[in-house]
C-alpha cells in the first residue's frame, strides 16, 4: 500500500512552544516542563509518542508548600497564596516547634500538614508518605503521634472514628466511649444502646452517658480552620548516589523517549508524497519539535553543570547527611565559578529538587543564604537562626528573652546582626513573641 500525507483543515486553537521564550523553559520545573511538553507534542507528526498517552490537563503544584498557581498570559506565575489569621497550618506549626530538632523534622512536619485535607484528615497513605519523605513508616507514625495530639486534637486521622478515638484517649474515665467508636458504631447509629451495653457487660445509663461524651467532641478537627491546598508530589530533576567517594549524578530522563523523532513522518516528510501546501505545515511542525528538543538538551546540560558544581562544593553534606555541613554559598560565587550570569543561575535552581539517599531536597538546600562581615561571608542565614532557635529553647518558660536580649546574646558570640533582624528571622521560624512564648509555655 502506498503511503502520503494529506492535510485536513479545521479550526483548533494552536500552541507554539516557540510562545515560551528559552529561559523560560530553564526556569520551568519538571512537572510544569512536562506540561508543556505534553501541550506541545499535541499532533505534532514528528512526536514518536502516542498521543493518547498525553494529557493536556495542568495539576497545580506547590513547591515549597506555600505557593499556589496563578494565571498570567500564556505562562503560568507561581504566586504567594493570601495568608489568613485562621490558617490551620499558622495555628499549628507553632505548636510543633518545640519538637522541630533538625531541618528533617521541620520537612515531615511540613509535608504533614500539607496533606491534609479539608477535614484536617491525612489524605496520603502512610506509605506513600514514606516513599516520598524517604523515612521508615514507624519514624513517619512518631512523627503523626506528636501531630494529632496538638491542638485541634485529632489532626491526621484517617476518618472520623480515629479522630474522636485520639480526643477520647486524652479523656480519663473514657474506655466504654473509645470501645463504643471503635467496635460498636453500627449498633450506634441505629440506636441499639441495649445491645452495646450487653456487648460491653454495663448498662444502658453508662451507655447514654459515653455517648454524650462522644458527641461533645470534635468529628473534624479542621473546623474553623482554612487549609492550605493539598500536596502535590514533587518530581526530581536530578538523583544522586553515592559510590564509594565518589557521586553520580542520573538526570531524569522521562522527557527524552517523548522528544524521540518518529522516523517514519520524517522521511515521508523529506519526500515528493506531499504537495507544497501540507510541506510548509510539516516544516513549522518540524522546526517547532526541534526546537523544542534544542531546548530541553539546554536546560539539562545546564543544570547538570549546577547540580555537579553544587555537590563538589558540598561533599560533606553528601558524605554524611549532616545539614550542618552545609557550607555559605551565594549565588554570585556559583555563577563566577560556572562563568554564567547570576540570573541565569537564579532561574536554573528556582523549583528544582535532587534526590539523594537523605531524601529529596530543593536546590536552594545547596545553596545556604548567608550574610557578609567585613566583606566576608561568614555564616549562612539558617546558621542564625538555628542560633536564635537553641537560644530560645534554652531560655527560662517563666521568662522567655525578649528579640532584644536574643539580640545581645547572639552580638556576645560574634555575630553582627541588628534587633529588626532577629524579629525577621524569629517570625521565620513561625516562634511567637516572648509575651506569647510566656502565654503557651513553649
Amino acid at each position: 500500500m502506498k503511503q502520503s500525507l494529506e492535510i485536513i483543515q479545521n479550526q483548533k486553537q494552536k500552541f507554539s512552544s516557540k510562545l515560551v521564550p528559552s529561559m523560560e523553559i530553564l526556569a520551568l520545573s519538571q512537572h510544569e516542563l512536562e506540561s508543556l511538553v505534553d501541550a506541545s507534542l499535541m499532533d505534532n507528526p514528528f512526536s514518536d509518542v502516542d498521543q493518547n498517552t498525553i494529557s493536556l490537563k495542568t495539576r497545580d503544584v506547590d513547591l515549597d508548600f506555600k505557593r499556589v498557581r496563578k494565571k498570567q498570559g500564556e505562562l503560568q506565575e507561581i504566586a504567594y497564596a493570601d495568608e489568613s489569621q485562621d490558617d490551620l497550618f499558622e495555628h499549628v506549626i507553632v505548636q510543633l516547634y518545640p519538637h522541630m530538632q533538625t531541618k528533617k523534622d521541620e520537612e515531615v512536619f511540613t509535608v504533614l500538614l500539607e496533606s491534609l485535607d479539608s477535614r484536617g484528615f491525612l489524605s496520603e497513605t502512610p506509605d506513600d508518605l514514606c516513599r516520598f519523605l524517604n523515612i521508615k513508616k514507624a519514624r513517619l507514625l512518631q512523627y503523626l503521634h506528636v501531630l494529632q495530639h496538638v491542638d485541634p486534637k485529632g489532626l491526621g486521622a484517617k476518618d472520623t472514628g480515629e479522630c474522636i478515638c485520639i480526643q477520647l484517649s486524652e479523656i480519663e474515665g473514657s474506655t466504654l466511649a473509645q470501645h463504643i467508636v471503635c467496635s460498636h458504631l453500627e449498633a450506634l447509629s441505629t440506636g441499639d444502646f441495649l445491645k452495646i451495653a450487653k456487648l460491653e457487660h454495663t448498662d444502658v445509663e453508662h451507655v447514654k452517658q459515653a455517648l454524650s461524651l462522644i458527641r461533645s467532641l470534635n468529628p473534624i478537627p479542621a473546623n474553623g480552620f482554612r487549609v492550605r491546598e493539598k500536596t502535590v508530589f514533587i518530581i526530581p530533576d536530578v538523583y544522586i548516589r553515592k559510590e564509594d567517594s565518589t557521586f553520580l549524578l542520573e538526570m531524569n530522563a522521562k522527557l527524552q523517549d517523548k522528544l524521540s523523532m518518529n522516523t517514519e513522518n520524517y522521511e515521508l516528510y523529506k519526500s515528493a508524497a506531499c504537495n507544497a501546501e501540507a510541506k510548509a505545515f510539516l516544516k513549522e511542525k518540524l522546526n517547532d519539535f526541534k526546537w523544542l528538543q534544542y531546548s530541553i538538551s539546554r536546560r539539562s546540560v545546564t543544570l547538570k553543570k549546577i547540580i555537579a558544581f553544587l555537590v563538589e562544593y558540598q561533599a560533606a553534606f553528601f558524605q554524611t547527611g549532616d545539614e550542618r555541613a552545609l557550607k555559605p554559598l551565594r549565588l554570585v560565587d556559583i555563577a563566577e565559578q560556572l562563568k554564567m550570569h547570576t540570573s541565569t543561575i537564579s532561574r536554573a535552581i528556582s523549583g528544582k529538587f535532587f534526590q539523594c539517599e537523605y531524601g529529596t531536597y530543593s536546590f536552594h538546600f545547596l545553596v545556604p543564604r548567608c550574610y557578609e562581615r567585613q566583606g566576608e561571608v561568614t555564616a549562612s542565614i539558617d546558621t542564625i537562626r538555628n542560633e536564635i532557635k537553641e537560644i530560645i529553647r534554652s531560655e527560662d518558660k517563666q521568662h522567655p528573652y525578649s528579640d532584644e536580649k536574643i539580640h545581645q546574646l547572639l552580638e556576645e558570640d560574634g555575630f553582627v546582626i541588628s534587633r529588626r533582624t532577629v524579629t525577621l528571622y524569629r517570625k521565620e521560624c513561625g516562634i511567637p513573641s516572648s509575651r506569647n512564648r510566656k502565654t503557651i509555655h513553649i
